[in-house]
């Protein structure tokens, strides 16, 4: 994990804030992937996608997204539209 935790960018080191290896640390135990509310309801840890972006910018995480729920919309009996529901997956790079 240790050379998980710099990168460099624009001759600057950065190193992820407290938040952001703690979201490192949960992903360790999901090598397939997690979602954010998987994390929140399995751990109890809630995560801002903001803190998440950063890291998959640096290249520590990667996102993939899910298959998702697809349902009609039906008002009286008629299919009036569509809605999609999808989430992201991520997991260490």
């Amino acid at each position: 994990m240790e050379n998980l935790n710099k990168t460099t960018t624009n001759s600057k080191e950065w190193q992820p804030n407290a938040k952001q290896k703690e979201f490192l640390e949960s992903l360790k135990d999901y090598p397939d992937g997690v979602t954010l509310k998987d994390l929140e309801i399995e751990k109890g840890k809630k995560f801002a996608t903001g803190t998440i972006n950063t890291l998959v910018s640096h290249g520590l995480v990667e996102t993939v997204d899910s298959d998702g729920l697809s349902a009609d919309i039906v008002y009286k009996g008629v299919v009036i539209g569509s809605k999609k529901l999808d989430w992201k997956i991520y997991k260490l790079a």
